[in-house]
C-alpha cells in the first residue's frame, strides 16, 4: 500500500537580452540568447526510513487498508500492513530573457528530481506475541513488501535519471508574452517527459505487491502456524 505525493516547483531568473545577442527567430521574434542545452541536473532517491508498529489491532488495520481486503472475501482478516509514502518532486530553475515589446523567452537552467519514500511503516497486529510463529509469519510477509518497494525503486531509478539528463537539455527555449507562463510551460514540458516513468515504476510496485497478496499465498503462509 502506498500514498503517492506529486509535487513540483520552479525558480525564475530574469535577464535582459542585449542587441548583439539577438537574431530573428522563425516566428519573427528575436531569437533567445541561449538554447537551453546546459542544464544542471540533480537527482535524489530515498529508500525510506523503515519503522515497525505493533500497537494496532486487526480492526484498525482493516480500516487503514480500506477496500483492498474486499477482493479477498468477507472472511479475510488483516494481520499486517506496509505503507510507503511514495514521492515524486520535480523542481526547475528557469532563466528568462526579455526580448522587448512584452516578449519573453525561457530556458531551463536546472532540474532537481526526488523520487522515493520518506517513510516506510510496517504494522503488525497486536494480537500476536512477538517471537510467535504467527508474528514471524506476518513480519516475513510484510518484509517482502518492503523489499518490493525498495528493489523496484532501485530498478527504475537509473532509467529515470538517464531520461531526465537526456530530455531536460532538449526542452525549450519557450517563447511567450508572460514570463511566468514561459517558466510554467518549461516545467510542464519536462514533467510530461518524466512523470510517466515514475508512474510506470509505481504500477510495477503495485503489480508485484498484488502477486503476494492473494488467497492462495495467505493460505500457504497461514498453514505454517496453528494459532491464528
Amino acid at each position: 500500500m502506498k500514498f503517492p505525493s506529486f509535487l513540483f516547483s520552479f525558480l525564475v531568473f530574469f535577464i535582459l537580452a542585449s542587441g548583439e545577442q539577438q537574431a530573428w527567430a522563425k516566428n519573427g521574434w528575436p531569437k533567445c540568447p541561449e538554447n537551453g542545452r546546459n542544464v544542471e541536473i540533480f537527482m535524489e532517491t530515498s529508500m525510506g526510513d523503515l519503522k515497525y508498529h505493533k500497537g494496532l489491532n486487526s480492526r484498525q488495520l482493516s480500516k487503514m487498508r480500506g477496500n483492498v481486503g474486499r477482493r479477498l472475501g468477507p472472511m479475510w482478516i488483516p494481520t499486517g500492513l506496509t505503507v510507503a509514502d511514495e514521492n515524486y518532486h520535480l523542481k526547475t530553475g528557469t532563466k528568462i530573457y526579455q526580448l522587448g515589446r512584452g516578449r519573453f523567452c525561457a530556458v531551463l537552467e536546472s532540474a532537481q528530481l526526488f523520487i522515493g519514500y520518506r517513510n516506510i511503516d510496517v504494522y503488525i497486529s497486536n494480537k500476536y506475541r512477538q517471537g510467535s510463529c504467527e508474528h514471524d509469519s506476518i513480519l516475513n510477509h510484510e518484509n517482502v513488501h518492503v523489499q518490493i518497494f525498495r528493489d523496484t525503486l532501485y530498478k527504475h531509478a537509473g532509467g529515470i535519471e538517464r531520461a531526465i539528463r537526456k530530455k531536460a537539455p532538449r526542452i525549450g527555449p519557450v517563447y511567450l508574452r508572460s514570463a511566468n507562463a514561459a517558466a510554467n510551460k518549461l516545467q510542464r514540458l519536462l514533467d510530461a517527459q518524466i512523470r510517466p516513468l515514475f508512474k510506470r515504476m509505481s504500477s510495477d510496485i503495485s503489480r508485484k505487491n498484488a502477486r503476494i497478496d492473494t488467497k492462495a499465498n495467505y493460505r500457504r503462509e497461514q498453514a505454517m502456524c496453528q494459532d491464528w
